[in-house]
């Protein structure tokens, strides 16, 4: 008896074989993910009555209303103004850059999923390809940015051209970023550090008096490099951070945050209690692909991290992962072939000489992305682990 009982008592008590985890249930493709997927250049009219078309004209950021076709669909009432800064802005009678904003007349107006988005003109980028380039890396690389397609673009009647369609940094782009998006964010404007008065742009029951940033601020300011990057990483999502600077420098995006304070977003996450720098305005990408793997940083918080001792090596362990896993110059390069078959056809319908160049102008890019990497290697080869 005492032979049977105890192997049945063992056996009752082994345990269960390991389950493996539940994978989190796929995020549904929704409208505007298959818009930015499709890889569709589309049509678009813009219509303005006499009376708006002067309002831009004189006051190019006041929204006014406009109407929109998208070949059968059409759209009243949509909230557009002028954007672009001293090298891109262009006034309505030229090729001017657009933001259009389907719900600030209309609640709940949608364009292809979005509330907000983007008409790039992309003068200073006859490629009209290094935002959207750029963003898949930061995007692979775990930094926030907005994705682009393309569009030929009418205006009153008269085609203005080939532009790139940049998604609107609106509260579906922040419910696709993070897990809450109802954290304070800020627009960081031209050419200003963030002890400067950024716009709030969004938020709600989040932290009030820009106290998140004014701790940001304290700790860019800390003495001591050691103290200076713990008060740091308890406020920023500093993978992320670090993350972002190295791409900002592989890609040599001199107007950029790190570099300029200048073309970015900030979000404080209610969730992690962190914050998030996200990039913009990638039109003048890769135009020293021999910089040095730490560029001389302007922007405060930047430069506060890299040079602590901490700061300086993280950055470099992050730029050889990134280096290995993330940019890879012929995956890019082949990316770039295929996003010139559909971007040369269109624009060559618009402007034939624009056309007949433009695979000379992705070389540029091509010729970049690969450069950039041997330069980088190089570097890194003199920089001790």
């Amino acid at each position: 008896m005492i032979r049977v009982a105890i192997p049945l008592l063992f056996a009752c008590v082994l345990p269960l074989p390991a389950q493996p985890p539940v994978a989190p249930a796929p995020r549904p493709i929704t409208e505007r993910d298959a818009f930015f997927r499709s890889g569709k250049v589309l049509e678009l009219k813009l219509e303005f009555d006499k009376k708006a078309a002067d309002s831009l004209r004189g006051n190019h950021r006041a929204y006014v209303k406009a109407k929109l076709k998208d070949g059968d669909a059409t759209y009243l009432d949509v909230g557009v103004h002028l954007k672009g800064a001293a090298g891109s802005f262009r006034g309505l009678d030229d090729k001017p850059g657009l933001t259009l904003n389907m719900d600030k007349f209309v609640d709940g107006q949608r364009f292809r999923g979005m509330d907000k988005f983007h008409l790039s003109n992309s003068v200073q980028d006859p490629s009209y390809l290094s935002e959207l380039i750029c963003g898949e890396i930061f995007r692979a690389a775990g930094v926030p940015a907005a994705r682009v397609g393309h569009a030929l673009v009418a205006i009153d009647g008269r085609a203005r051209g080939l532009y790139y369609l940049k998604e609107g940094y609106d509260r579906d782009f922040l419910k696709a970023n993070f897990e809450n998006p109802d954290g304070n964010f800020y627009d960081g404007g031209f050419l200003r550090d963030i002890d400067q008065p950024l716009d709030l742009i969004t938020t709600k029951k989040d932290v009030a008096d820009r106290k998140d940033l004014k701790a940001l601020v304290a700790a860019a300011r800390e003495g001591d490099p050691k103290k200076r990057f713990e008060r740091l990483e308890k406020l920023l999502d500093m993978d992320a951070f670090i993350s972002y600077m190295v791409v900002e420098s592989i890609a040599w995006d001199w107007d950029g945050y790190p570099f300029k304070c200048n073309n970015y977003r900030i979000y404080h996450d209610p969730v992690k209690d962190k914050i998030t720098f996200i990039p913009s305005g990638m039109d003048q990408m890769f135009w020293d692909v021999n910089g040095p793997a730490l560029p001389g940083f302007g922007g405060m918080v930047a430069n506060g991290i890299v040079s602590t001792p901490e700061g300086q090596k993280r950055y470099y362990a992050r730029m050889r992962e990134i280096l290995r896993d993330v940019y890879k110059p012929e995956q890019l390069v082949k990316r770039l072939d295929d996003l010139e078959k559909i971007v040369q056809p269109a624009l060559a319908s618009v402007d034939r000489g624009a056309g007949n160049d433009y695979k000379n102008q992705v070389n540029r890019l091509r010729n970049a992305v690969r450069e950039r990497a041997k330069s980088l290697d190089e570097q890194l080869k003199r920089i001790p682990k």
